[in-house]
């Protein structure tokens, strides 16, 4: 009987090794997944610190386009009360063509004019005498 019961101990034991040796076999696989699993993570992890970095590089040079432009508009606000408004250039525009200042001759003009007249009536007195 009792090699029965050794038989029947082996075989308990066999079992439970068999058992044991799968459970560890599970466990090291599981192991390794979670390792996997956490490599995967942390790589994951280091790609989208990168991006946020680069995002937050990105706001910050929007955000500084964004006060330029601005600037540029305060500067173009603050200077276009300087620019005459377009009533004013009406007027403007009704005086030139009131006053046609293209009519008008300039003093170079008018002696080049009076020298052309002096010099014409010099050459008619030379060709009366001449004849």
């Amino acid at each position: 009987m009792e090699e029965r019961e050794l038989g029947g101990v082996a075989a308990l034991l066999s079992d439970f090794s068999t058992r044991i040796n799968d459970l560890e076999e599970r466990n090291r696989m599981i192991k390794e997944r979670v390792d996997v699993i956490s490599q995967t993570l942390l790589k994951q992890g280091d790609k989208l610190n990168k991006e946020i970095t680069a995002l937050r590089e990105e706001l910050r040079t929007v955000r500084d386009d964004i006060d330029r432009i601005k600037e540029a508009v305060e500067h173009i606000v603050n200077e276009s009360s300087e620019f005459a408004r377009k009533e004013e250039l009406k007027v403007f525009e009704r005086y030139i063509k009131m006053f046609e200042p293209l009519k008008y001759a300039t003093e170079d003009d008018v002696k080049r004019i009076v020298a052309k007249m002096i010099k014409n009536k010099d050459d008619k007195i030379i060709e009366v005498e001449e004849e």
